[in-house]
């Protein structure tokens, strides 16, 4: 009843087109690498830093991965925030919003690699991440690859350019395999024609 009552006062209804929702890609790896990092990274590596020494290790972490910028017109490292009101800590190339309780080197760190790697959680990032980790925690890079091996986690490789800047590549196998992880050597694969 309500609805030719509404049409005669207001005119024909026409419907809105619904605009389309931004879905993000998948992050098909981000549960593994959260589960690899609870057992890997974080056991005896609780120590809270203040808001400057976090500012502090995000500038040094900065410097070292882009040499070739630091000091050129516009050059910044990420802005680091206190993360007032948000639950989990995020970071990208402009900004890393750290909780009080994410005020840890790991979890920095993480977020850092975020920033230097634009795949989510994918291969790139975990590169980035353990390249990180080595350098500013000291910890053993081929025991943190093969964990990342064990846990399913495809890792890509690090490399520095003739510029001294650090760059990472997906891994040309893709997700780690059963052969990848057990340690056997893997095969090329056959150029030509299925049969």
């Amino acid at each position: 009843m309500a609805l030719p009552l509404l049409r005669a006062l207001f005119g024909p209804v026409t419907r809105v087109p619904k605009q389309p929702t931004r879905r993000r890609a998948p992050d098909g790896q981000r549960a593994r690498v959260y589960r690899w990092e609870q057992a890997m990274v974080f056991p005896g590596r609780y120590a809270r830093l203040s808001l400057d020494a976090c500012r502090a290790l995000v500038e040094a972490v900065y410097r070292w991965a882009e040499p070739d910028r630091v000091g050129g017109i516009g050059w910044t490292p990420p802005r680091v925030t206190d993360g007032r009101g948000r639950r989990h800590a995020c970071g990208s190339r402009e900004v890393i919003k750290l909780p009080r309780w994410a005020r840890t080197a790991p979890i920095v760190l993480h977020e850092c690699a975020h920033g230097l790697a634009p795949d989510g959680h994918g291969p790139r990032f975990v590169a980035a991440y353990v390249a990180l980790l080595e350098r500013f925690l000291g910890m053993d890079g081929t025991a943190l690859r093969l964990s990342l091996s064990a846990a399913g986690v495809a890792c890509g490789e690090t490399a520095r350019g003739p510029d001294g800047r650090l760059s990472f590549r997906a891994p040309r196998y893709g997700r780690a395999s059963r052969r990848a992880r057990s340690g056997e050597p893997l095969r090329p694969r056959r150029q030509g024609m299925r049969g």
